[in-house]
């Protein structure tokens, strides 16, 4: 049966009465399913605690279809928060552009110089940020980096972002405040540094000096699993609004932002909303990466070699999840000590649960993409501070296993104190044989044992 197209006009009353008003003020790079479930969903609670101009401007990287979509439907768009036993449905309408970075160079800059655009988000993966994680340099010999640099129309977030701070300093318009919301360490410092090397390559001083002057660069944590929509997605919201919403996302009812408290010229209220505002992002960041995004990894390659599809048929088996209960509790949550962190009970289980989510369909296949630029984060980092400690990484030894075996062994290039560490290097290697000899659920059973 066919549904009308979800629009402002055809919206329910009852719905409607949820949408915000308000001009742009934000703009955010990467229009993905997570930005839709987390930030536009935040952004709109705090616009009608406290009305302002907060609409967002998204602008995709790639997706045509998806821009095509929010247009068509007023920029309105569903989310399904999927819990363990029902589903929430709302309509989000904090988008009031969509752009196609590609296709529309002029727009996005001129929409980032805007004066009253004072905050940018982005989501954009860690590959999107085009640097080598094991410097933290940007990668000048990218080809999309190489044109940005020859002043070709941006291609990259990165070239996105300095164009329109460059055309904002030459209208004399105010600074802002750019939030990064992507799992990587110091994410804000790390888009801070490359907006300065980017400079910096074509000479732009006085812009940097600008930048240094004007913009804001706070580091943030996002915690949603938001998993990719299917066609079952969209045929639910169908069947239960009667309209149809080609931008349709889904997600859990969990959602968690914090953020460094230095902003450049104002934000929604955040805060009203359950958005942490707080002074030192490190212990935050750790926690998010080891437990949560750890956590995934190990169940995702682990899994994978198992013939798991989602966290979910992972921690439906009982030696997945005594492992993972096991790396929560003695080591991943352990090497959070030396920030001051260890998390209680009610932390992991909660976790757990989450994870067990079985309506949710978070893929493996999906949590494992990209996972080289993953993994130093969320599990070599703890491991390096577990045998400081003294504590030998075994689970964790095994959980990157996983990751050779399943990745066909790529190239891992291990920090310097874990190639130098001849117990890391015989567990590693032990874990190794362990799966190529046993496979996979054997060796979690065995370990359940020990």
């Amino acid at each position: 049966m066919s549904h009308p197209r979800l629009s402002a006009s055809r919206l329910p009353a009852w719905l409607a009465a949820d949408l915000p008003d308000g001009g742009v003020g934000i703009v955010h790079l990467g229009l993905g399913a997570f930005h839709r479930a987390h930030q536009a969903v935040l952004t709109q609670e705090a616009m009608r605690v406290e009305p302002g101009p907060w609409g967002i401007c998204a602008v995709a990287q790639r997706n045509g279809r998806l821009v095509d979509a929010l247009v068509e439907q007023d920029h309105l768009f569903t989310v399904t928060e999927r819990g363990p036993e029902d589903d929430r449905l709302r309509v989000v309408g904090s988008v009031r552009e969509a752009l196609l970075a590609p296709e529309q160079p002029d727009r996005v800059a001129a929409v980032l110089a805007e004066p009253g655009t004072r905050v940018v988000t982005v989501t954009v993966t860690e590959s999107g940020y085009r640097h080598d994680p094991a410097t933290g340099r940007l990668r000048v010999e990218d080809p999309d980096v190489a044109a940005d640099l020859a002043g070709g129309p941006p291609r990259t977030p990165v070239g996105q972002l300095v164009g329109g701070l460059r055309r904002r300093r030459l209208l004399g318009n105010p600074g802002l405040t750019v939030v990064s919301c992507d799992n990587l360490p110091d994410n804000g410092r790390l888009v801070a540094r490359l907006t300065r090397e980017f400079c910096a390559h074509r000479g732009e001083h006085d812009l940097v000096e600008w930048v240094d002057e004007h913009v804001r660069f706070p580091s943030s944590v996002v915690d949603q699993i938001v998993p990719a929509t299917t066609a079952a997605d969209v045929a639910h919201v169908a069947e239960a609004l009667g309209l149809e919403d080609r931008a349709a996302v889904v997600g859990e009812p969990h959602r968690r932002w914090v953020i460094e408290d230095d902003f450049a010229a104002g934000r929604p209220a955040w805060d009203a909303v359950g958005v942490d505002l707080v002074p030192d992002i490190a212990p935050h960041q750790a926690a998010k990466l080891r437990l949560v995004n750890g956590t995934h990894t190990a169940l995702a390659h682990l899994g994978l070699l198992a013939g798991c599809t989602s966290t979910a048929d992972a921690l439906a088996r009982p030696e997945f999840a005594r492992f993972a209960e096991r790396l929560l509790r003695a080591e991943t949550g352990p090497s959070l000590r030396r920030f001051g962190l260890g998390p209680d009970e009610r932390e992991i289980e909660g976790l757990l649960t989450r994870l067990a989510n079985p309506r949710l369909g978070h893929r493996l296949d999906q949590i494992a993409a990209d996972a080289l630029r993953k993994v130093p984060q969320r599990l070599l980092d703890p491991a390096v501070d577990l045998l400081v400690a003294g504590i030998e990484p075994r689970l964790i030894s095994l959980a990157v296993a996983g990751l050779l075996h399943q990745q066909d062994f790529p190239v891992l290039a291990l920090p310097l104190p874990l190639r130098e560490s001849r117990v890391f290097r015989s567990l590693l290697a032990d874990a190794v044989r362990r799966i190529d000899q046993d496979g996979v659920v054997v060796t979690l059973r065995r370990i359940g044992r020990s």
